[in-house]
């Protein structure tokens, strides 16, 4: 085989590889297999506390009401789960996010 053959079906098999992981990405929210934002909040922070998922509902609440950003939210979220305490980051993420919107002028502490 010829280089331009290989570089040609090589492009082929990347194209096909993204088409399928794209589609499958669309099918999956079209589906409704994608959790909600409470949901993702509740199991990748790993809340165990009525107080915890209280926290949560505001923060989506919030973010519904258009308060609080999602972008805010989903930022802060990854970056609690990358910190310190992997085993629990809800505490990363409750601190962070109440310094945030404060900046906002939104409170969270009540």
């Amino acid at each position: 085989m010829n280089r331009r053959k290989i570089l040609t079906n090589a492009l082929a098999v990347v194209t096909l590889g993204l088409w399928s992981w794209l589609t499958a990405d669309a099918v999956r929210a079209e589906s409704g297999n994608v959790a909600t934002l409470e949901e993702q909040l509740k199991s990748g922070l790993k809340a165990r506390r009525q107080r915890e998922f209280a926290f949560i509902r505001n923060v989506v609440q919030l973010v519904e009401d258009g308060k609080l950003p999602e972008k805010l939210v989903k930022s802060t979220f990854s970056w609690a789960r990358k910190q310190g305490d992997r085993r629990y980051p809800y505490i990363y993420f409750n601190r962070a996010l109440k310094l945030q919107a404060r900046k906002l002028g939104v409170n969270l502490n009540g």
